[in-house]
């Protein structure tokens, strides 16, 4: 205990009665200027201390250590030596990032570092001290992970229906109001028809629908009921001369809430439906400051959804806030701001909308496995999340495409920096650096991994594009700098297409199909399946081109190729079907693309365009052009192809045909003919300070109806998510954490199985901790969290972090480290509960490297917040060291109650008196 060092200090210094303030009751630490020369207070020193461990010299020396106070404790001999490796550690940092370091001197650096990070810590975990614990990690009284899936809804509540009064007419419950609810109970289904006809407009409230609907409910012996929920009014602020004043508050509003029983199922079906269109956006002006350095910029990410029909289906906006909504649009969702791209969308016979995204932080509170992670979500046709799907490799990983097959799989592509645990057997690059490989993962339709395919090759891969043929076979198109599959490269970057099919117990047969391209840079840039007919657009050396393929004999077998000319600095957007023709969109900087019968003329700048041509690829009497945009720069980033109907979305700086320009940057929506190259139509609008930028899109062709002006989503609404950890975490199969069941004891190492949940994870880590701990799955604002925290005041245990590439402690979002019960004493200060020496924590991480300048900058913070930790220790050392009487005398001076003799005051009162007169 900490006592034993106060003894320990009064031993060589006197009895705490004959204490006297000037004595010192622990020794000079070594970074005190007041110091020995020594290498935590010389640069020189510490530099020499570097270059010796580069020669062999041990990072931990106690006999370097050298204490100034006789008899101290030999604790201050550990921490100090602990000290200085930590600080040569830091010089080690430093030397690296110099900018003239070789490469060779660089790699050895980094050989040093990790083999002096690992002494640390073995050092640490071996010392015995006699008034402290100190552990590597942090010191905690509980952890809790990240939500690692949802409970089933029990509630589902719209937005705002009606203000002020919730007897009021709704808005919402105006005009046709037809939907049907079939409710699943002990698997039979009930139907309820939903229909206010019977109701006249001045009766169209909302505790009118509650009755009328919960009435056929119980007609039918069901559970689920509708009710109204008050929604508070918030305060209205306005901001003068950068302070917020309160102006008012708005009225209280109520809304619909279904509330759902878990006996029962229910699946919401509207009566009648038009067109949606979904888009994805970042709205917000990118540099403010002029400066593209500085990457000022604030971007919200944000889910629109558009009606294609009479522009009635948005839900009422009954507090006339500024919602800022163009006409049609139904609504605009926040989606969460660590996204950083969104690259691929597909709407869902169920009505719900699937994203594909990158994400660069955690995911709403989640923990993410690398720097950059691909997410799959998955949203209702009202626009709230139904589910999330991480996908993540040691390094980094981007998300580029995505398919849906006909049985409900989705596959989802791109490519990936750093170990990517799980993946199947395939030729890869180093799973560290800069080359990047391909990926293609495939899920069930719930979201549950099916599995991995990683491949690569020497120079950078990326899996671009995907398709599934009838049959379930998906093929996957590609970009590779040094050839595929055993092919060898054409030119500087080629196309690859290959194909993978799912066997028994998701045994992957993978195929390498073919190369092509030229001999400059080609980039795949679209791919699409109709009936045996494979298309595949590419953008080679700035031209746009187009191939068909035969899959009639079970391999893509080329038949013909289309050049449409230069791009003029544009692209290729995407590839679909309309009336049995071909369909192209693209962007262009000229009035070049090579087919004939423009129907609409280029207009200047940046345009985007859409291309019909014979589905033979031969011939041009079927040709059709349209250009889009105006005299300034409009692109075409995204299109969708539904029902032979062709919808674009993308950016204009400039007006648009028969839209004018609104913002700065804005964003479009437009149906777009391609016969006749008119716009039936189209939507312009802008966002936050008036730039847009959507990125993709995708059209639901009976995704709009009168259950939106609702707020309520079509489709099956109660639906618990995936159990599975893999599914509903960054965690993979194989993935590890390790477990002590004392501080500094021997480990236990839990790996994930196939098929894991966060009960049977929970359950072998409590069997692992013994009695020591309390593990359980506890539920939090609807999501599961696993909770760890000592089971008794004298449980002491340590949660450490798997291996590199593999870490299951990182991907739950549990801290590494110790945990422990905690008391409190008179005083206010925090004691374990254990009745033993407190417990330090280093609070750092010992997988530090110095791979690349990021890791070196994170392992300067490590070292620098361990080394700031240290003087803590020190100085909770030292305070228990100094004699209670030292302390009182201290602090009776510092509050300026020390006793001064009497005569000692007459004499300063005489002095004082005299020098007034002196003065006077």
């Amino acid at each position: 205990m900490l006592s034993s060092l106060s003894q320990s200090a009064q031993a060589g210094g006197g009895s705490a009665s004959a204490a006297v303030p000037n004595r010192r009751y622990a020794p000079t630490a070594p970074w005190s200027a007041t110091a020995k020369p020594n290498p935590a207070n010389n640069p020189e020193l510490l530099s020499k201390a570097a270059k010796d461990a580069l020669r062999g010299a041990k990072f931990i020396d106690e006999g370097a250590a050298k204490l100034d106070l006789p008899k101290a404790s030999s604790d201050y001999k550990k921490m100090f030596a602990i000290y200085n490796g930590l600080k040569t550690l830091s010089q080690l940092v430093e030397d690296a990032q110099s900018k003239t370091i070789s490469r060779t001197n660089a790699a050895e650096l980094n050989r040093v570092f990790q083999k002096g990070v690992a002494e640390v810590v073995r050092y640490v975990e071996s010392a015995r001290f006699e008034g402290m614990r100190l552990a590597i990690g942090e010191v905690n009284s509980s952890v809790r992970a990240g939500s690692a899936g949802r409970t089933a809804a029990s509630l589902y509540e719209t937005p705002p229906l009606v203000a002020t009064d919730p007897s009021g007419v709704s808005d919402a419950l105006l005009g046709t109001v037809k939907f049907t609810m079939s409710i699943v109970k002990n698997k039979v289904t009930k139907t309820i028809d939903v229909d206010l006809t019977s109701l006249a407009p001045a009766d169209r409230t909302l505790p009118n629908f509650v009755n009328l609907v919960n009435a056929q409910l119980a007609a039918e012996g069901l559970t689920t009921r509708f009710a109204t929920q008050r929604i508070a009014g918030q305060d209205r602020t306005t901001t003068v001369g950068g302070k917020t004043i309160t102006i008012g508050k708005d009225p209280d509003s109520w809304a619909l809430r279904l509330k759902l029983d878990s006996s029962e199922t229910v699946t919401l079906t509207p009566a009648s439906t038009v067109p949606a269109v979904y888009i994805a956006q970042k709205a917000g002006n990118p540099d403010p400051d002029g400066k593209p350095a500085t990457k000022d910029g604030v971007l919200n990410n944000q889910l629109l959804k558009f009606q294609t029909g009479p522009d009635t289906l948005s839900p009422p906006n009954v507090l006339q806030s500024p919602q800022g909504l163009t006409a049609g649009q139904v609504w605009s969702r926040p989606i969460d701001a660590a996204l950083a791209s969104v690259r691929s969308m597909k709407t869902l016979a169920d009505g719900s909308v699937l994203i594909l995204s990158d994400v660069t932080d955690k995911l709403a509170g989640r923990q993410i496995r690398g720097d950059r992670d691909v997410v799959l979500q998955k949203f209702d046709s009202a626009g709230k999340l139904l589910f999330s799907r991480d996908l993540g490799a040691s390094d980094e990983a981007f998300g580029m495409s995505m398919a849906v097959a006909d049985d409900g799989r989705i596959a989802i592509a791109g490519k990936v920096k750093g170990k990517l645990e799980g993946a199947g057997a395939g030729p890869v690059t180093e799973t560290k650096g800069d080359v990047s490989d391909s990926f293609v993962t495939v899920f069930n339709a719930a979201g549950d991994e099916l599995w991995t395919q990683r491949r690569g090759s020497v120079g950078d891969d990326e899996a671009a594009h995907l398709a599934w043929d009838s049959g379930g076979k998906l093929y996957v198109a590609g970009n590779s700098s040094t050839g595929r599959g055993g092919q060898a490269a054409i030119g500087q970057s080629d196309v690859f297409l290959e194909t993978y099919v799912t066997g028994p117990k998701n045994a992957v047969t993978y195929t390498a199909s073919t190369i092509v391209g030229g001999a400059g840079k080609d980039v795949a840039r679209s791919l699409i399946i109709n009936g045996s007919d494979l298309y595949l657009a590419s953008n080679e050396s700035g031209n746009g081109v187009v191939r068909r393929f035969d899959l009639s004999t079970g391999s893509p077998v080329l038949q013909a190729t289309r050049d449409l000319g230069s791009l003029q600095g544009g692209d290729l957007t995407g590839l679909g079907m309309a009336n049995g023709q071909l369909i192209v969109a693209g962007n262009t900087g000229g009035a070049s693309i090579d087919v004939n019968n423009t129907v609409r003329a280029y207009s200047g700048g940046r345009d985007g365009f859409v291309a019909r041509m014979s589905a033979s690829l031969i011939g041009v009497v079927d040709d059709r052009l349209t250009y889009y945009g105006g005299t300034a720069e409009d692109v075409i980033t995204g299109v969708s192809i539904q029902n032979d109907r062709v919808f674009v979305t993308g950016t204009s700086k400039g007006d648009l045909p028969s839209m004018n320009k609104v913002g700065t940057i804005d964003g479009f929506v437009a149906e777009v003919d391609p016969v006749t190259g008119s716009t039936p139509w189209s939507r312009r609008f802008t966002g936050k300070d008036g730039f847009v930028s959507p990125s993709a899109i995708a059209v639901d062709t009976a995704g709009a109806s009168v259950l939106d002006r609702l707020g309520l989503p079509t489709g099956t609404l109660n639906v618990a998510d995936s159990i599975r950890l893999d599914a509903v975490s960054s965690i993979r199969t194989g993935d590890q954490l390790k477990v002590r069941r004392s501080l500094n004891g021997p480990t236990t190492t839990i790996t994930v199985k196939e098929g894991d949940t966060l009960t049977t994870l929970a359950d072998r880590m409590k069997k692992a901790l013994g009695s020591q701990a309390d593990v359980r799955v506890m539920t939090v604002d609807g999501g599961r969290r696993l909770q760890i925290k000592p089971a008794t005041d004298r449980g002491v245990f340590e949660l450490i972090a798997g291996p590199e590439g593999k870490d299951a402690l990182r991907a739950l979002g549990l801290t590494e480290g110790v945990l422990r019960a905690t008391d409190t004493d008179k005083s206010g200060k925090i004691l374990p509960a254990d009745g033993r020496s407190p417990i330090f924590g280093l609070k750092m991480n010992p997988k530090i490297n110095l791979d690349n300048p990021a890791e070196m900058r994170h392992a300067a913070a490590e070292l620098a917040g361990a080394v700031s930790q240290l003087h803590t220790v020190y100085r909770e050392l030292r305070e228990a060291s100094t004699p209670a009487s030292v302390k009182a005398a201290e602090a009776a001076r510092a509050a300026g109650k020390s006793q001064v003799p009497a005569y000692l005051q007459k004499q300063i009162a005489n002095y004082t008196e005299g020098l007034n007169r002196l003065t006077a």
